[in-house]
């Protein structure tokens, strides 16, 4: 299933909203540094205008400035938060700041400083121990990648910093099948079985850049051009979930591959895949959740466990469509918002984020006893 928040694929889907990186918007120059920031951000050049005659002193204050356009404003407003993000030494808001900036990668007239690979080399710096520095830079390494990903030295960080986590090994098991290296790949996956729990940071991570994308107000110009009824705290959710959404790792389909047709005489192989799926079903991301379900759908015998995950995907299914149908209050009504992001911002934690606007919108956490999720490719009804 698609990443959740679904609540949002209706909010995100308007032109003026998704598309932010106007080809025809000019770079927004980054304030001048602040004493003690990192490293300098490059702003363009201004030339001095030349002296005016004194006839046509007057005329430039009757010239009126093309009005911008909903994609523009939205994309300089985009663009200042990451140049005020930029000026400042910590890692979370250089992550975030190279998150937000993923969408002017070909824009050659924004200066390099602000683009995503700077940015989030600053960020490596100046938090060499943050393990979600390091998982985003996975992320990173393996978009579009052709060869085998991550990095090993960005492995070696993740597995050094945050061992106890099977996401992390789920990376290791990736990089070591598309080596084909099947050793590797079993000693990968028997440590992700073996770690504590399973995080893919997708909550902390919408925690993290809803956090910096307070670092500028946010006019009602800005709210009028995303041409939804959304208030600055939905706004600051939407965008932060969908930039959020967009680190994609491999470690589904490395663990998808490695657990797909077990033979159920490799009993070591199948207690693995279990535990891994387990501790997935038990993570704070619906989407981890989702897939632990299904695996240990796929490797379960008939019985009282394969009865219980059954179950136990039923209610998340329900779950799921219920904070979809409240999308737009999540968008709209500031008081709904905070409840969400209050909740990740304490535990980073997705799950119990829905589960607390549920509960605070009196919608019943269980489906009703006749209740089916609706079936791929049709329409989902309550």
């Amino acid at each position: 299933m698609l990443r959740c928040i679904l609540f949002l694929t209706a909010l995100l889907a308007p032109p003026a909203f998704a598309k932010t990186n106007d080809p025809t918007t000019q770079p927004v120059a980054a304030p001048a540094e602040a004493p003690g920031a990192a490293e300098a951000i490059p702003a363009p050049e201004v030339s001095p205008a030349p002296e005016a005659a004194p006839e046509v002193a007057a005329a430039p204050l009757l010239a009126t400035a093309p009005e911008m356009t909903p994609e523009q404003r939205l994309t300089q407003f985009r663009r200042d938060q990451i140049n005020l993000l930029a000026l400042r030494g910590d890692a979370g808001s250089l992550l975030a700041a190279a998150l937000m900036a993923s969408a002017d990668t070909n824009d050659k007239r924004r200066p390099v400083a602000l683009k995503s690979p700077a940015l989030l080399k600053r960020a490596q710096i100046a938090g060499p121990d943050d393990a979600l520095v390091w998982w985003v830079s996975a992320a990173a390494e393996c978009h579009g990648a052709n060869t085998a990903c991550p990095l090993p030295e960005t492995l070696q960080k993740l597995e050094s910093i945050d061992a106890e986590n099977a996401a992390v090994w789920t990376l290791s098991l990736w990089r070591a099948q598309q080596a084909k290296d099947a050793p590797a790949a079993r000693a990968a996956l028997a440590s992700a079985a073996q770690a504590k729990r399973y995080d893919d940071r997708f909550g902390t991570l919408i925690a993290d850049i809803y956090r910096a994308n307070g670092i500028l107000p946010i006019s009602a110009e800005v709210l009028n051009a995303t041409g939804q009824n959304v208030s600055a705290d939905g706004y600051r959710l939407i965008s932060a979930a969908g930039t959020a959404a967009a680190v994609a790792l491999p470690g589904y389909a490395a663990i998808g591959a490695a657990c797909k047709d077990v033979d159920a005489s490799d009993t070591a192989l199948v207690a693995d895949c279990l535990a891994v799926a387990q501790k997935m079903e038990l993570s704070g991301s619906i989407n981890s959740q989702n897939v632990g379900l299904s695996l240990k759908m796929a490797l379960l015998p008939a019985g009282p466990d394969r009865d219980a995950s059954r179950s136990h995907q039923r209610a998340l299914s329900w779950q799921t469509l219920r904070i979809s149908d409240l999308g737009d209050r999540l968008a709209a009504d500031p008081a709904v918002s905070r409840v969400y992001t209050r909740v990740l911002s304490e535990s980073g934690n997705e799950s119990a984020a829905v589960l607390a606007v549920l509960r605070s919108q009196s919608v019943a956490l269980e489906p009703p006893a006749d209740w089916q999720p609706p079936q791929p490719d049709t329409a989902p009804k309550p």
